[in-house]
């Protein structure tokens, strides 16, 4: 194996699901236990219900996921059969068509989006009020752009598109698809402040950085190869940074007025706050969301919140009605301004015990199967593991893979992944169908003349046998008679 293709094999530490899931989970999980019943009052106004039981099983669960997945990984070939980008010559001709299909559609969504909220009485004063007051606690502004159903859906496909051009960006330089990238990204910026929806930008900048530091642990040059493995160490503080940035307009100008800490000590209070809620509220539903006939809900989410299922409430006719006992835990137990379920015990919650760790089992084979093929350069890999690593960094919030949200980005991704293949498999046949032709063609060319064949009328007659003097039957006489 060739130095290149060893580090193509190896990958980067911390996109693997072990590297990933490390970043955030310890950590999260440390601070929780430490933080005490009065400080989850101060800061976060909720009693603090989380007991170490519960951490413990979140622990062993990650474990579970984290270990499975890499050992699939593991079990790979350094060979890709289907690369998505070809190790030299332009792209396929069928990413580039989706690049642009996937753009348009994008740009369709944000149009729907924005009209909604024209439609909804939002001016651009009010968005420009929200910009340089930047106060934007409340959720007047994100009630306002509810939506087109079937239209708004399409900014998802914005994700998608992000991953091929991205890919595309890597192999050459193109001035149209890097300005439709960056449009792209602001079109998110802006969704995200107007609608208080910080996943939404965070959808299309993980598989960015993803794909570029993937692509750079290969490059010529020393430092974009360091740079790609401590990128952890660098992309940290600009987390923190940028979300410190929203809450400024989200929640400071809010609690400014009634808290004593700096805005930079509040804004990791509130940074730790959102995996410390989610633990918690994740322990709640262990203890008091379960109950007998109740079916599986967030680990299913995207089947429930289906359009055709959702408009006929089809879970809340098919699952047990809620006991009055689990009905409004937030309300009771919590805060329901942090309101994450928690990602790590949903399949727990869903399918208890046994069927939790399976669904886990089954869940790290997916994301190590992904894996190999993001870092070997397969079709399939190569797009859907940027976004499914979305997910793990998530795990601790909820469960990201099976919201109804990513639905659009799976399937835009898919379908460009099922082109390529078949583009694949008629590229190779023909080309297999060629060489077979070109082999003919040589052992045809190569093959003695053959000589042919002589009449036996034009042939000369066979020459009369010759008898030695002496031989036959009429010598042996002459000789006795004598």
């Amino acid at each position: 194996m060739s130095r290149a293709t060893a580090r193509r094999a190896d990958g980067l530490w911390w996109l693997s699901p072990v590297g990933s899931l490390s970043l955030l989970v310890p950590v999260t999980l440390w601070l929780t236990a430490r933080l005490s019943d009065a400080d989850f009052e101060l800061f976060y106004r909720e009693p603090k219900s989380v007991t170490g039981a519960t951490l413990l099983l979140i622990t062993v669960a990650v474990i579970v996921l984290a270990t499975v997945a890499q050992l699939v990984a593991a079990m790979v070939p350094a060979r890709v059969e289907r690369p998505l980008l070809p190790a030299a010559g332009p792209a396929p001709r069928q990413l580039r068509t989706a690049a642009r299909v996937l753009f348009w559609l994008t740009v369709l969504g944000y149009v729907a989006y924005f009209a909604s909220g024209l439609a909804r009485g939002v001016t651009l004063t009010d968005l420009l009020n929200a910009v340089v007051s930047q106060d934007n606690y409340g959720a007047d502004l994100k009630e306002s752009f509810g939506g087109i159903a079937g239209l708004t859906t399409l900014t998802q496909c914005g994700i998608a598109f992000v991953v091929v051009s991205t890919h595309l960006l890597r192999r050459g330089r193109d001035r149209v698809l890097l300005g439709q990238l960056v449009l792209v990204l602001l079109l998110a910026l802006l969704r995200s402040y107007v609608a208080s929806e910080r996943l939404a930008l965070i959808e299309v900048a993980v598989p960015l950085i993803v794909i570029l530091a993937m692509g750079a642990r290969n490059n010529r040059r020393r430092a974009p190869r360091v740079l790609a493995r401590v990128a952890p160490l660098v992309l940290a503080p600009l987390l923190l940074m940028l979300f410190a940035a929203f809450e400024y307009s989200r929640s400071w100008q809010y609690f400014k007025t009634r808290t004593d800490e700096p805005f930079a000590l509040f804004s990791l209070i509130r940074f730790v706050g959102y995996y410390a809620t989610s633990y918690n509220n994740g322990h709640l539903q262990l203890t008091h969301g379960t109950f007998p006939g109740r079916l599986p809900l967030n680990s299913l989410s995207a089947l429930w919140d289906a359009p055709a299922i959702s408009s006929l409430h089809l879970y809340e006719r098919l699952s047990a009605p809620v006991p009055a006992t689990s009905d409004d835990l937030l309300a009771r137990f919590a805060n329901p301004e942090f309101n994450n379920p928690g990602g790590v015990t949903t399949p727990f919650v869903d399918f208890g015990l046994v069927g939790g760790f399976l669904f886990l089992v089954l869940l790290g084979v997916g994301l190590g199967l992904l894996y190999r093929g993001f870092r070997s350069g397969s079709i399939v890999g190569g797009l859907l593991y940027p976004v499914a690593l979305i997910g793990l960094f998530d795990l601790p919030r909820y469960l990201y893979w099976t919201q109804g949200r990513v639905v659009p980005t799976w399937v835009c991704l898919a379908v460009v992944a099922a082109v390529l293949v078949r583009a694949d498999k008629r590229r190779r046949g023909g080309t297999q169908a060629g060489r077979a032709r070109r082999r003919l063609s040589r052992a045809v060319h190569s093959a003695p003349e053959p000589v042919p064949a002589v009449p036996a009328a034009f042939l000369p007659a066979p020459a009369p046998a010759r008898v030695p003097v002496g031989a036959g039957a009429g010598s042996h006489r002459a000789r006795g008679g004598s």
